[in-house]
């Protein structure tokens, strides 16, 4: 099945795309005049050799010189090819190479018979799946060449650290490869991250305005899926979408939410409410009505900001299964009953993968002795360890930041002598301690 797609999809790309691989050839020839193609051995499926097919990116002089892996800014690429390897568009002709039956269009990346020399018993394992135009690695080395930057050898750099990790994305891929994850991969390949971000947001945001329409009772202004409603639906999209992409929400990670991109997604939106009204205002127009306006900042405002915790919750939990289910869980004594410790807390107690209870706070401040803290007791004096605690805990986090050095340090003490083992749990401000602990007090 996964060749008979092959087939069919290559033919069919390779005639639907032919003008624009032909505007390409023209570009590439009419910009140095040298060669179109550039054809390189790779190492295929069960090891066989075969020459991979790709628009040349580089100059004609040296594309056989130097490393065979490039970072950004390398002098060898061309003008017309670093718009390419941007695009992708320089891997269009391996098109030819899946319908030959030499390459898959989903597969791992096939590599030059130096580098796969290097591989491993167990990565070698990869040459039992037919290599692809564009894989997992493809997606997440998308920028590669800015990894490698800054790299003082950027083969050396790319063979130790950047080759390994491929394999091991490409490992993982061959061992629950079907037909729904090859058309994930071909659709993160074909659409960025962040025009997909774009688009979810352009989802999230008329769906807010619909759903205010209906919220805003106005004659003037039925929520009916006419001419008017579209749009006014389009406008305030857009410029919603502009707002957010000027305040740069298309390159935060849509799983990670709090509450900076709370503050970043209500300027933005706000940005965005504010020129609408201004606008309607200047051009005298009352669609929408501002009314509308302002309804549809708060109901976007709260639908973006809800979407993305949904999200972030969703991969909370997903970690879950990162831990072993059934174990009991690390008891653990936090001392320190401040702002530090009451978050730290919060984390271990609704991040469960994390495998560890809270069972106690320590503190030197009398007046939080014998209350309850997230419904955790503090016992009282970080002394009060050694008065039956060590059995009761299996772990101590120490979370006082602003805490004086010969504090920390008897705290140090107290806990050896518990014999607990610990965890400083250091501000920015006490990085400097970490670094001058001296090995006899050091937990």
């Amino acid at each position: 099945m996964k060749r008979f797609c092959d087939v069919i999809l290559s033919a069919i790309g390779l005639l639907v795309l032919s003008p624009l691989l032909l505007l390409i050839a023209a570009v590439i020839k009419l910009a140095d005049g040298g060669s179109i193609f550039y054809r390189q051995c790779r190492v295929g499926w069960r090891g066989h050799p075969f020459l991979i097919c790709k628009f040349r990116t580089m100059v004609v002089q040296t594309t056989s010189d130097g490393p065979l892996v490039t970072s950004d800014g390398d002098a060898r690429v061309t003008r017309v090819g670093r718009i390419l390897r941007k695009t992708k568009l320089d891997e269009l002709p391996q098109l030819w190479n899946v319908l030959k039956g030499e390459m898959s269009l989903v597969g791992p990346r096939p590599e030059v018979p130096r580098y796969v020399q290097r591989y491993s018993p167990a990565q070698r394992a990869i040459l039992k799946v037919r290599p692809g135009i564009t894989d997992l690695a493809s997606i997440h080395f998308r920028n590669e060449e800015l990894l490698l930057k800054n790299a003082p050898n950027v083969e050396e750099f790319y063979i130790e650290y950047c080759l390994p990790r491929k394999l091991q994305l490409n490992l993982e891929y061959a061992a629950r490869a079907n037909l729904l994850t090859d058309t994930w991969i071909i659709l993160q390949t074909i659409c960025p991250r962040w025009l997909g971000v774009l688009i979810v947001y352009s989802l999230v945001l008329a769906a807010s305005f619909w759903f205010s329409c209906l919220l805003v009772l106005n004659s003037e202004w039925p929520p009916r899926m006419d001419r008017a409603f579209f749009g006014a639906l389009i406008a305030v999209v857009a410029g919603q979408v502009a707002a957010l992409l000027w305040r740069k929400q298309y390159r935060g990670l849509l799983g990670y939410f709090s509450m900076p991109e709370l503050k970043e997604v209500a300027a933005a939106l706000g940005v965005a409410c504010l020129l609408l009204l201004a606008l309607s205002g200047l051009t005298g127009r009352t669609w929408p009505p501002r009314n509308l306006l302002l309804e549809d900042w708060i109901v976007s405002v709260c639908a973006v900001s809800g979407f993305r915790l949904l999200l972030r919750h969703r991969r909370e939990n997903a970690s879950l299964g990162e831990t072993t289910l059934g174990n009991a869980p690390v008891r653990v004594g936090i001392i320190g009953a401040g702002a530090a410790g009451s978050h730290l807390a919060l984390e271990l107690m609704f991040k469960r993968q994390f495998g560890r209870s809270v069972v106690a706070f320590f503190d030197d401040d009398v007046q939080k002795w014998h209350k309850l803290l997230h419904n955790i007791p503090v016992i009282g004096m970080p002394e009060c360890l050694l008065e039956g605690w060590a059995g009761k805990l299996d772990e101590v986090i120490i979370a006082m930041p602003e805490e004086p050095v010969e504090r920390l340090r008897e705290i140090g003490r107290l806990i050896r002598q518990a014999g607990l083992r610990a965890y400083m749990a250091p501000s920015v401000h006490r990085l400097w301690f970490l670094d001058h602990f001296s090995a006899e007090s050091r937990l």
